[in-house]
């Protein structure tokens, strides 16, 4: 039922059903059918307009799709294992004498 044309065809026949209680003989019984189905035409109301100011606002989807990664991931050739302290065991990358991790690839050194 997501088209507002199914709505409206659900709303009629509840309508539909609506006008046929009135044939029930029991006082109770109509009165407890009637509000049943009041309640459904109007919940049915209220979920169409909400359904149409949704359709109205014509906002952008919330997501965005991407033909490439965001971030570029590159292949770093082979690291070099150095134990001078200047560059990193694991990518190569020059160190912070002040850090004792790598900023490029958090490897601890």
């Amino acid at each position: 039922m997501g088209e507002a044309g199914e709505i409206e065809i659900f709303q009629r026949w509840l309508q539909s059903k609506l006008a046929a209680s009135e044939h029930i003989e029991d006082p109770s019984e109509r009165d407890r059918r009637r509000l049943h189905i009041e309640s459904a035409i109007s919940e049915t109301i209220f979920f169409r307009e909400s359904l149409e100011k949704l359709e109205s606002l014509e906002s952008p989807a919330p997501f965005i799709e991407r033909s490439t990664a965001v971030r570029a991931l590159e292949k770093s050739p082979q690291a070099v294992s150095t134990k001078d302290g200047k560059n990193c065991i694991k990518c190569s990358s020059e160190l912070a004498s002040d850090l004792d991790f790598c900023p490029s690839c958090g490897e601890e050194n």
